[in-house]
């Protein structure tokens, strides 16, 4: 009995030997580098190359800051000096 419950325990709070964390973005892993070639096929001054930029800029950001790429990050560095911050926790106090 005590098994089972620590098996659902480890279930519930995502720990034990079974668990395995998405991976969080690293600079210069392979995503990276893919985003990086496919920004360096299109001419520099086109809206593709500008779209994959920004992509890889933000991808960078989650890589530096540890933050998993399902969630928010911000340049500032914390959630007090975003905008986009204040603006989604204003629309859940609503």
């Amino acid at each position: 009995m005590t098994s089972r419950f620590r098996q659902l325990l480890d279930a519930i709070t995502h720990t034990g030997p079974s668990y395995q964390p998405e991976p969080l973005p690293r600079r210069g892993d392979q995503f990276e580098q893919w985003l990086k070639a496919r920004r360096d096929e299109c001419a520099r001054s086109s809206e593709q190359w500008q779209a994959l930029d920004g992509l890889l800029d933000t991808y960078r950001l989650h890589a530096d800051t540890g933050t998993p790429l399902d969630e928010h990050t911000c340049e500032s560095g914390t959630p007090d000096d975003c905008y986009a911050c204040y603006e989604t926790a204003a629309k859940e106090q609503l």
